[in-house]
């Protein structure tokens, strides 16, 4: 069609340096948001999230990240998510990076304007969440980014 597609950061958001004591404990529900305005229909979202997670307290716990998009997790081409499942007894905060490409949602395609992105914690299919952990004294961060097409 002759326009000029764009590539670029659409969102950013990092929280500060915690301790131990101030790192998010949630087993379930949102922990990370930021808002951007996407400025093609035809695009995709690279989605990306960085932070320390663990699952512990007794054996066998698990947990699972994942993105969501005005409120709906990613449909095309998949859901975009990372669990961590742990067989014993420990405390180990891993590196975790989430990442993935997204162009719609259960609601349909993610078009141009105002949407909100956000990471949740939740249970891992056919598993107990077990005291999730997210981040733990490093930085975290959510980075969305618009890809233009071919993708």
């Amino acid at each position: 069609n002759g326009s000029t597609c764009h590539v670029g950061l659409l969102g950013y958001t990092s929280d500060s340096r915690h301790s131990g004591e101030n790192s998010n404990e949630a087993d379930s529900g949102q922990i990370a948001e930021v808002a951007f305005t996407k400025k093609q229909n035809n695009t995709l979202l690279r989605l990306s999230y960085s932070s320390s997670i663990r699952t512990t307290t007794i054996a066998h716990s698990a947990a699972r990240w994942y993105f969501q998009i005005d409120g709906q997790e990613c449909s095309s081409p998949e859901t975009i998510d990372i669990g961590l499942y742990q067989g014993q007894t420990t405390n180990t905060h891993m590196p975790a990076y989430l990442t993935g490409g997204c162009s719609a949602t259960s609601a349909g395609r993610i078009g141009a304007g105002n949407h909100t992105i956000t990471v949740h914690v939740g249970q891992l299919t056919d598993h107990r969440t077990t005291d999730a952990h997210s981040g733990w004294v490093t930085l975290s961060f959510l980075e969305v980014q618009e890809i233009c097409p071919p993708f």
